[in-house]
Order: structure tokens, then sequence, then C-alpha cells
């Protein structure tokens, strides 16, 4: 399909702000139920606290069999090394239902540099290392890293997926997997969501140019997909969306651009996009 190069990148110059709270919700706004199977490589991460309660939950995406991708923000001070409150869910498309192997932490693994910038956060990104070995089946594989002449734009078609809230409201029971279609944008689209922002090559802002589909003040961890001759390649990792709301016309969320960690994730896990999943 067409494709041109990369744009609507971010980094953040105003620092405050915490790690995630806890009284943060996922949410996937103007999604519908994924086809089941369609998204092999998405986990579910239930993420608790010493005591049990779930304290929140992310999603990630399989890059090998022993490893995970996903947002570095989906633990806190409290949880960061705690990784025996971490548990993957492998093979889910229903929460209600039993997964395929629910798999243990070996370690997680975050950036130094790793850290909360104004309403946002940078260097967001982490991988998990597993226990024990996936064993991929119909639904369980892993997902395709971008390659460096890999290029999109607004013209390529992009999807985000993941469990979690429905708008302002619970994701509804079963809680089937939830898809939705957006758009990465132009940069004149992210300085206007977020004027104390400069262009970088380490964050991509995606969306709807009309509102009404996003992902928003959560479903961290949530893959940006775009479609490529080869399949759809993980292009972002949902990091932060706009303070004002979720869905707002003109307001989109915030995204891990993949290209820019490559070299990182291939340090310590031995993956790049040619080791990455092929078609």
């Amino acid at each position: 399909m067409a494709a041109g190069k990369l744009i609507g990148v971010l980094v953040l110059l105003q620092c405050s702000a915490g790690i995630m709270g806890a009284g943060v919700r996922s949410s996937i706004i103007g999604g519908e139920n994924a086809p089941k199977g369609k998204w092999p490589w998405l986990v579910y991460l239930n993420i608790k606290t010493d005591t049990g309660t779930r304290k929140w939950h992310c999603s990630g995406t399989i890059i090998s069999e022993n490893w995970v991708l996903t947002a570095g923000r989906c633990w806190d001070d409290e949880l960061w090394s705690r990784w025996d409150r971490t548990g993957v869910w492998v093979g889910t498309y229903e929460l209600e239902r039993p997964s395929e192997r629910y798999m243990r932490v070996e370690k997680v693994i975050r950036p130094n540099d790793f850290s909360a910038v104004g309403n946002g956060f940078v260097n967001d990104i982490a991988l998990i290392q597993l226990n024990k070995t996936i064993k991929f089946s119909k639904n369980v594989a892993a997902v395709r890293l971008p390659k460096e002449e890999d290029t999109f734009d607004s013209s390529s078609e992009c999807w985000i997926a993941g469990w979690g809230d429905v708008g302002k409201d619970p994701l509804s029971s079963p809680g089937i997997l939830q898809q939705v279609k957006i758009s990465i944008l132009p940069p004149a689209d992210c300085t206007r969501t977020f004027p104390n922002i400069a262009q970088s090559n380490k964050m991509v802002c995606a969306g709807d140019p009309a509102g009404g589909k996003d992902a928003c003040d959560g479903d961290y961890g949530d893959p940006l997909m775009c479609k490529t001759a080869r399949g759809y390649v993980q292009v972002g990792i949902m990091s932060f969306g706009s303070p004002d709301g979720c869905g707002i016309q003109g307001r989109p969320s915030i995204y891990t651009q993949v290209t820019s960690y490559m070299g990182y994730i291939k340090s310590y896990t031995g993956i790049g996009s040619e080791e990455s999943a092929e078609a």
C-alpha cells in the first residue's frame, strides 16, 4: 500500500506529574469487537499490588517466544521490580474466559532515562522477559517489527487493539478484545494538541481527525499497527492521551515510535526487524 515518511512525532519539553496513578482506567473510544485471531500477538498484563488487588492493566505484544513489548509506564515506583505481581495472559480474546496460557515474568527492562514529563512520558517502552517459552499456535504469534525503510503517514491503514474501557464505561461482559482504526496525524495536528512540545523522532501521534475514535488515558502498551505488503507491523506503543479528554476532535494520543528503539530492543533480546515474524 502507499506509504510516505513517518510524521507527527514528538518530544515533550515541560516537566511535572508523577507516574501512572491508581485511579487510571484504560479506554478505547469508538471501537468494535475484534475478529478472533486477528491480533494473535496481543497479550493482557494483569498487574496487582502485594495484597492481590488489581492496580491496573496494560496490554503488550509478543515479539518472540520469550519476550513481550509494552509501555514502561505500566509499573509505578511501588511495583517496579516487583515483577512477581505481573501476570501475562497469552492467547486471550475474552477476559472472562481462560487464556491459552498464563505466563510469569522473569524480569522487566526499561530505559534508565524513562521519565514522566509534563502530561506524558519519554522513553516509554519496556521489555518483558518471560520465565518460560511461549508455544505458538493459531491464536498466539509474534508481531512483525518495522524495518528501517518502513515509512507510514496518514494514508497508511493503522489499528490499535486492547481490552480497556469503552469511553467512560467499563468494557462490558465478557470483555472481548476491542479494535479501532485510526490515522497517523501530521505535525500541525500534534503541535495544536500539545503546544509545549517539539517534533522528535521518538514519538508519533495518531487518532481520528474527526474525533470519536481513540485510545485515551489508558490502554497503555496497546500496539499501533499499520498494514504493509508483508502484513501488519507494530509502529507504536500507546503511551498517553490528551489531558483534555478522549476521542476529541484535534486531540490525538501519543505512541512511542518503535523504529527509534529497534537498537535498544535488539541489544537485550537479539530481535531485530529481520528476526521478527515474517509472512
